[in-house]
């Protein structure tokens, strides 16, 4: 797959948060934009998938009080609309990163992330673990309920890199749906060990995220 038909970026103190779509087709197309109430969308029609990727901020203060310099998240809605054998993966990565950077494996109970950091700037980027995707699958939420409890599947639907994730997607049968998101949070550097906001704010469910966003929870 190295045809990028997608690409996304977000600036940072630490480089370039980068996220995309690579297929082993060429085909897309922009095919309509929404507003949310605290979000803006993108809706593509590749060869086989419809796309909506939602670009967001997280809501603050945060739950905790605390606050941050900046954070962008993306939602991907992806629904198979088509079989041509098209294979796509999404990734979310820090690219072009300054020098100096230490990074971190940063995992929670729902969530998988990453820290990346240097003396003067924090950064998290995390999504949710497999666990949770299985999760939604009981309830046939945005991820195929037939895929329930296939380990060899949700324990390596995404994986962690160093600078962040790939997410190979499985084969959907028409109009299966998948939502995704990666959520990327930066501060300056704290003395306070207590300070985790920016861990806080990458760490999100679904459904609170829709609401904020205002997304219909269908």
């Amino acid at each position: 797959m190295d045809n990028r038909l997608i690409d996304k970026n977000y600036k940072t103190p630490l480089g370039i948060i980068n996220c995309g779509l690579t297929s082993n087709k060429t085909s897309i197309e922009t095919i309509d934009k929404k507003s949310y109430k605290n979000g803006q969308s993108e809706i593509y029609k590749t060869a086989d998938y419809q796309v909506e990727i939602i670009q967001f901020k997280i809501r603050l203060p945060l739950y905790n009080g605390g606050n941050l310099t900046d954070s962008n998240g993306w939602i991907w809605r992806i629904i198979r609309i088509n079989d041509t054998s098209e294979k796509i993966q999404i990734d979310c990565k820090l690219i072009d990163p300054i020098d100096n950077i230490d990074y971190y494996v940063a995992t929670g109970e729902h969530l998988d992330a990453i820290e990346a950091g240097n003396n003067d700037w924090i950064l998290h980027l995390g999504t949710e673990d497999g666990e949770m995707m299985n999760s939604r699958a009981s309830n046939n939420n945005w991820f195929p309920n037939r895929l329930q409890n296939k380990k060899d599947l949700y324990l390596s639907f995404t994986e962690m890199k160093k600078t962040g994730f790939i997410t190979k997607i499985p084969d959907l049968k028409i109009d299966e749906r998948l939502h995704l998101q990666y959520i990327c949070a930066y501060d300056k550097k704290s003395n306070d060990p207590e300070n985790v906001n920016t861990w806080l704010a990458v760490d999100e469910f679904k459904n609170k995220l829709e609401n904020w966003i205002g997304i219909d929870n269908e």
